[in-house]
Parts: structure tokens; sequence; C-alpha cells
């Protein structure tokens, strides 16, 4: 177990250190997105085979998810940060210099996989943080987090057709080293650790989640709100470039930044989690993004409605993320980092399928069919709002 000191307890330095980390790393997951025009201009393929990068980037950092933040309970974390941010940013450089589309498939998955330190800096920033403050500490940590995932699209997007898609992986290793190495210098050391064997930490993941109903409840809570989400934005620029309302591929992507209102609620919704609990603030979170899906399948037709609901749909999922993880971390704040990897897994696994889903329901059924999927996931979701038998 980890003794936090006095001296240790968190500081506003480390918390803005920590949202500025979170938001810079978790980019480099999504920066393949937006250039898979220019990387299969490059290489002589098709879009579709080069999207192999895209595909290797999610499954590197599932792999990360699962076999890298453990460690977190074990070793020294401060030393994680840094050492996955330098490893991070050669990866990077690796996969500016691919000479083939395979090479950079392999670099990119890997760099997804070391890039996991926004998963590092959330339960170290719970654990450090007053059990009557973590969910507002933990939500500036996530509102980095969601301003990374809705600019990373766009920046990567611009930086590629002014200077090349190679420079969007050497910009992105420069920003992970420095930041990355500014936030170790801000964590402080662990100190001593009960040293736990790595293979134990894997096997004791299913043990957490067949013992604790809280964190079962929190992980199907927000498994159903992210596979609802990704259900509609991955399927977003679909309906957005189609008839009726027919914006721009440039256009319909400036659209996402809408969602940077989420980031910027963020911090009221930490303080919300706080004084009335994950359960309730978790509700809300369910309330408002059904209401958002109502209004985006009613904006088929609508562009005005259409923009309301992209604007409450990232609230309704990020109101749900604070309260959500901040209920999975506190059932031990020691073992936050094997708490996080169950959490993470299932909403990582849980988006994969709402993606999925939301593909084949528009291919199918158009726009309204991917709202009625959106809609029997946050059905699921509802079931983990039952009160845990004490």
């Amino acid at each position: 177990m980890t003794t936090v000191s006095p001296a240790s307890r968190l500081t506003g330095g480390l918390l803005f250190a920590a949202a500025l980390c979170a938001g810079i790393t978790v980019a480099n997951i999504y920066l393949a997105q937006p250039i898979i025009g220019p990387i299969a201009a490059v290489f002589g393929t098709s879009p579709q085979a080069a999207s192999i990068v895209v595909t290797a980037g999610m499954l590197g950092y599932s792999a990360g998810l699962l076999l890298v933040i453990p460690l977190g309970d074990s070793v020294d974390r401060r030393k994680m940060v840094g050492g996955l941010s330098a490893l991070t940013a050669l990866l990077l450089l690796g996969g500016a210099a691919a000479p083939s589309l395979p090479a950079l498939a392999l670099f990119v998955g890997l760099a997804a996989a070391t890039t996991v330190v926004p998963q590092i800096l959330i339960p170290l920033v719970a654990q450090l943080a007053e059990p009557a403050q973590r969910g507002t500490a933990m939500s500036w940590v996530q509102a980095g987090l969601l301003t990374g995932i809705m600019v990373s699209r766009v920046i990567s997007g611009q930086l590629a057709g002014l200077l090349g898609w190679r420079w969007v992986f050497v910009v992105a290793a420069a920003l992970t080293l420095i930041v990355g190495l500014w936030t170790m210098r801000a964590i402080p050391a662990d100190g001593a650790r009960g040293a736990v064997n790595y293979g134990a930490l894997l096997r004791s993941l299913p043990g957490y989640l067949r013992s604790e109903p809280v964190l079962r409840r929190a992980c199907l809570r927000h498994a159903g709100i992210f596979a609802a989400f990704n259900a509609v934005w991955t399927t977003l620029a679909l309906v957005l470039t189609a008839a009726p309302h027919g914006l721009t591929v440039g256009e319909a992507g400036l659209v996402g930044l809408l969602g940077l209102l989420s980031a910027a609620l963020a911090p009221m919704t930490g303080k919300l989690v706080d004084r009335r609990g994950p359960r309730v603030v978790a509700g809300l979170g369910l309330l408002v993004l059904t209401v958002a899906i109502v209004l985006l399948a009613t904006g088929a037709n609508s562009l005005v409605l259409l923009l309301i609901g992209i604007a409450a749909v990232p609230i309704g999922m990020q109101t749900s993320q604070a309260a959500n993880q901040n209920a999975a971390l506190t059932v031990n704040p020691a073992a936050g980092g094997r708490l996080n990897t169950i959490y993470m897994l299932a909403t990582f696994l849980a988006g994969a399928l709402g993606s999925t889903v939301g593909s084949f329901a528009y291919g199918i059924y158009g726009w309204l069919g991917v709202c009625a999927a959106a809609l029997i996931f946050l059905a699921l979701s509802a079931l983990g709002l039952r009160r845990v038998a004490r």
C-alpha cells in the first residue's frame, strides 16, 4: 500500500500539469483518424487499407490499459509517467519515419499502448485529493482529456495540410516528451510501496470485478453511455454531409468542436459529484444524453436541433464519466490502477461495440436507426443506477 504524506497532497501546479499532460497524450490515439487520406496517397493504397493505422492505435491502447495501467499500483508513478512519455515520443518519431504502411501501423499501435499516461494520472489525482474535493480534482484532468480528444482531430488535419502527415507525428512526439517530463517533475515520489508481483496484479483484476458491486455498477453505467456516445459520434459526419444539411467534410469536423463545451463544464460537474454523490450525477448524465439523442433523431431534418444535440451529447457523456469513474476509483484508492484498468477496459470495449453497431445501423436504417441503437445502449446503462445492497 502507498502512504501519502501531507506534503504529497494535491497541489494546483500538479493538477494543472496532469490536465495538460492528459490532453496532450490522449491526442496521440486519434492523430491518424483525419489523415488517413494523405497516408494512403503516400503509400499508394486505398483509404480503407490505410485505416489499419487507426485500428492499430485502438488495439494498442486497449493493450496498454490491460497490461500497463495495473503497474501504477506497484511501480513509482513518477517514474512511470516520465518513462512512458519518453518511450511514446520515440515511437511517434518512428511512425514519422515509417517506410511502409505496416511499419506505420506497428509504431502507432505501440505508441498508443504506452500513451496511457492519463489513466495513471487520474487515479493519482484521486488519491492525492481530499475526499470532499476528489470529484472536482478528477474532473479537471478529465476536462484536459476531453479537450485533447476533441481538438486533436482538427489540429492533426490542419497540420497535415500545411506540412504533411509525417510532421503530425513529429510535433506530437515533441509535445508528449516536453509535457510528460514536466508533469513527472510535478508528481511527488510514491516512496516505499509494497512489492506486488506483476502476474499477481493482473490475476487480481477479475477478483475486484466479482467482489465489488459498486465497481460493477459504475462499469455498466458508463459502458452503456460510451457505447451510445460512439454510435452517434462515429456516424455524425455522415449525417452532416448528407442531404438535407450538405456540410463539407471540413465544416463537419469543426462542428465536433461543440464538444468543448463539455470540457468547460467538467469542473462544475466534479463539484456536483462531491456534493450529491456519483449515483445521482450519473443519473443526471444519463438524462442529458437521452434528451440529446432524441434531439439528434429530430435533427435529421433540422440543422438547429442537430447542433443542439451535438453540443449536449458530450455534456451527458462527460457528466457520466465524472460520476462513474469517481465511484469506481473510490472503491479502494490504493488499488486505483487496477480499478481504473477494469473501468476503462469496460468503457473502451463498449465504445468499440457502439461504433460498430452505429456504423451498421446507419448503413441499414439510416440516422434514425443509429439514434434508436443509442437509446437501447442507454437503457442498458440505466440498469446500473440501482442501489447497491449494503
